[in-house]
């Protein structure tokens, strides 16, 4: 399910990537999402033309509808550049981005459905090969290490992504990140379980798609479906899981924001001024 989810997490994560760059890569994306896909799909000639098509319209479309929506979001972030924020306030501001990421994968859905539609049994397998071997590559780096390990790069990765808005973390919020993520419970074997899921029911929904003849609309609503229960599963054990994790990020991000020095704060306010400024700049350029 993950090459789904790419195409909305990359639209949007390409409008907050930092002035130049991202800027060069929404102006690319369609370009670079086809490439992307295609290491899964393998698509041949009448697909790449169709697909193309469907992505530079998406661009087309999240451009108009969905940029000035995070324009806003990023103006009305500011003030709080200096405040107090509590763990319900990142838990909403979560949502809404979910929401920015789910909507250009509701959009591009009929076009997935015909895509699939016209998918052969070697591209079916092609796509279940690139799953295998992402997933050696996912056991290597979470599985067959020690807990420590994960612990580690959990919290680089978590460090890293703070720096991108407040600059160089404390030592004291570095070890507040360790302390929160020692106590999550964070489960890579849960995670891999529900990765494992979310393809086959990828691969399932694709082939239904491709052998039934289903009717463009129903074939669409399968794909819609598909996203849904990728966002949010169906197994209810691990829909618990997810939601404790989500509520441990936002608690996580409340104390990090609320123990941020003034320079902190004014780096925060900085970069927010300036990821607004690009989406207002990509509103417009093409």
């Amino acid at each position: 399910m993950r090459w789904f989810n790419i195409i909305g997490v990359t639209v949007l994560s390409l409008t907050l990537g930092g002035c130049s760059v991202a800027r060069l890569g929404y102006n690319n994306a369609p370009g670079l999402l086809y490439y992307w896909l295609d290491t899964y799909f393998d698509f041949d000639g009448a697909q790449t033309l169709a697909i193309r098509e469907k992505l530079q319209a998406l661009q087309d479309w999240h451009r108009k509808e969905e940029l000035p929506q995070i324009a806003d979001l990023l103006k009305n972030m500011q003030p709080f550049a200096s405040q107090g924020v509590t763990p319900e306030q990142v838990c909403r501001l979560y949502g809404f981005v979910l929401e920015r990421a789910q909507a250009p994968l509701n959009y591009l859905s009929p076009a997935i459905a015909s895509l699939a539609s016209t998918l052969s049994q070697a591209q079916i397998t092609h796509i279940q090969a690139e799953f295998d071997k992402r997933n050696k590559q996912w056991r290597e780096e979470w599985l067959d290490v020690k807990p420590s390990k994960q612990l580690e790069r959990r919290q680089k990765q978590i460090k890293e992504q703070a720096e991108m808005f407040y600059g160089r973390l404390s030592d004291a919020q570095t070890a507040q990140i360790k302390s929160l993520l020692e106590t999550a419970g964070y489960d890579p074997q849960r995670q891999y379980t529900e990765t494992l899921r979310r393809q086959q029911d990828s691969i399932s929904v694709l082939n239904l798609i491709r052998t039934s003849g289903l009717p463009p609309a129903q074939a669409t609503t399968e794909i819609q479906n598909l996203f849904a229960r990728s966002f949010a599963s169906p197994d209810p054990e691990y829909h618990h899981y997810a939601e404790r994790a989500r509520q441990l990020s936002c608690n996580t991000v409340a104390q990090l924001h609320n123990t941020a020095s003034t320079e902190q704060r004014e780096k925060m306010l900085k970069t927010l001024m300036g990821y607004e400024a690009d989406a207002r700049a990509l509103m417009t350029t093409k």
